[in-house]
């Protein structure tokens, strides 16, 4: 893959090719070349540049340099992760919400999210007996029935995660990782970013009026906002699960846990509270 990036016609000549740990899922790699420095991430959809483009021209989202079905390269922003920073919660809720009307405000030309699509692949990819992906799998068809089709859908970052919000001294608040993008209600992209940041719920309606201040035209039904809420929780909880079981990794089984809980908390089904993953 690194003789694929090399060979990219964006480049003239590359100096060093150094790999980015921090993510959790795509490749990525830190770029010297033709005295400058770049972003490059091997890219899993064709709705990951197309945003990202969309982003750009917002000014939320560094620049694209180039982009083919494999490769998304952008300019390199040095600057802090928001989920590093000391900012407190507050105020880095105020800087994601911010971002994410302006990503709202971006023409929907993304996939549209099918919540049924979504659930069943993370189900079949899991590491699990046939009795419990059944019982998963029902468990998925009683939220996404809760799931209106609603006329009004926005361009979702679809993983507002604070480690996707890049805090740069010389400039605002950058939004990147469009990989999971997709045109959907406000309420999901809203249940989302509160579920992937496990925010604690006294927070949820300071988040929601931030979010109908700034963008009053979109009216956020709440008891659609709490069904999606309870869709992130199950999601994220198979995500990371799945992630969990093909990496081995400690921390990954503790983010599956958490978010497990919170699906239970939220969704408040007694036959969750006897369906184990483990």
């Amino acid at each position: 893959m690194i003789e694929s990036l090399r060979s990219l016609s964006c480049f003239e000549h590359i100096e060093t090719i150094v790999p980015i740990s921090a993510g959790l899922s795509s490749q990525c790699y830190q770029v010297n070349a033709d005295k400058k420095t770049f972003f490059a991430k091997q890219v899993a959809n064709s709705n990951e540049a197309l945003i990202s483009l969309l982003a750009a021209e917002q000014n939320i989202s560094p620049t694209v340099v180039y982009h083919d079905k494999h490769w998304l390269i952008t300019e390199y922003i040095v600057g802090e992760s928001l989920a590093l920073s000391q900012t407190p919660i507050h105020e880095q809720a105020s800087i994601a919400i911010t971002l994410m009307v302006q990503c709202h405000l971006i023409p929907p030309k993304a996939t549209e999210l099918v919540p049924t699509t979504v659930s069943q692949a993370l189900i079949n990819q899991a590491h699990c007996s046939s009795i419990q992906k059944a019982e998963l799998s029902a468990l998925a068809k009683q939220l996404t029935a809760q799931l209106s089709n609603t006329e009004h859908k926005v361009c979702c970052h679809g993983d507002l995660n604070f480690s996707n919000i890049l805090i740069s001294q010389k400039s605002n608040p950058w939004l990147l990782d469009f990989e999971c993008a997709c045109t959907a209600p406000a309420e999901f992209d809203l249940a989302m970013f509160i579920a992937i940041n496990n925010i604690a719920d006294e927070k949820i309606a300071m988040i929601i009026n931030q979010y109908q201040r700034l963008l009053p035209a979109v009216n956020i039904k709440m008891g659609l906002f709490n069904h999606y809420l309870a869709f992130a929780y199950f999601i994220n909880s198979l995500w990371y699960f799945n992630a969990h079981q093909n990496r081995k990794s400690e921390p990954l089984k503790g983010l599956f846990t958490q978010q497990w809980h919170k699906f239970i908390a939220t969704s408040k089904n007694e036959h969750a509270k006897s369906l184990l993953i483990s």
